[in-house]
Order: C-alpha cells, then structure tokens, then sequence
C-alpha cells in the first residue's frame, strides 16, 4: 500500500493508506501526522526530527530498511514492524504504524497490511 493523504481538522487526525483495490485508515496524534506530512514532502525543518536521525543511523551503519508492515489491531491498537537487513542478516524491529509510516516515506519503503485489516474498495 501506498500514503495516500493524511487528513488534519481541528480535532482528529487521519492516515490513508491505498492499495489498488484496499484501503486502511486509523487515527493517529498531531505529532505523528506531522512528522508522515514532513516526511511524505521530503520537508526538512531547521534540526532534524527522531525519524530523520533514524533514516541517517540505518545508512551509516548500512542496514537497509526492507519492507513496514502493519500486522495486527489489537483492542483498537494498530502493531507494525520494521524489517531491516544488515548484510544477509534479516530483523524486525517492533513499532508504532504512525512510526513506521513516517519512516518508510522517508526510504521509499514499500508498506504492507495485514490483509484482515482492510477494507475492499473494489
């Protein structure tokens, strides 16, 4: 899936993730919409954000952030996971979505969703 837009009112901020035919849209705090808006515009504020810093440590270190995925909802709780390779050693690293959403925009990283979470819109 794909960032498709996140939508910011007063109150309620929102992620869309777009498939061809699937859709996922979760609520998520006015940091992390921010920080995916920023990402997502290839923006860069005056001092680095953690998911910038982030993004830098993984290429100096040249581990590769392979694919997001987002795997589960849990009692109104989204999980994701990170998948990094360093050589030919594979790891997942546990996160937020909004985490690993604001990331992968920054890599151009594929995201995948469980497909129990979405909705069909074909």
């Amino acid at each position: 899936m794909k960032l498709d837009k996140v939508i910011s009112t007063m109150n309620r901020h929102i992620v869309i993730l777009k498939g061809e035919c699937t859709e996922l849209n979760f609520f998520i705090s006015p940091e992390q919409a921010s920080a995916i808006n920023e990402g997502s515009s290839q923006t860069t504020k005056f001092r680095p954000m953690t998911h910038d810093i982030l993004v830098d440590i993984l290429e100096g270190f040249e581990i590769k952030l392979v694919m997001v995925k987002i795997t589960k909802l849990s009692d109104n709780t989204y999980f994701a996971e990170l998948t990094l390779q360093e050589w030919n050693r594979l790891f997942i690293v546990d996160t937020r979505p909004s985490d690993a959403i604001a990331i992968a925009v920054r890599t151009n990283t594929p995201i995948y969703v469980n497909e129990e979470l979405v909705t069909k819109t074909c």
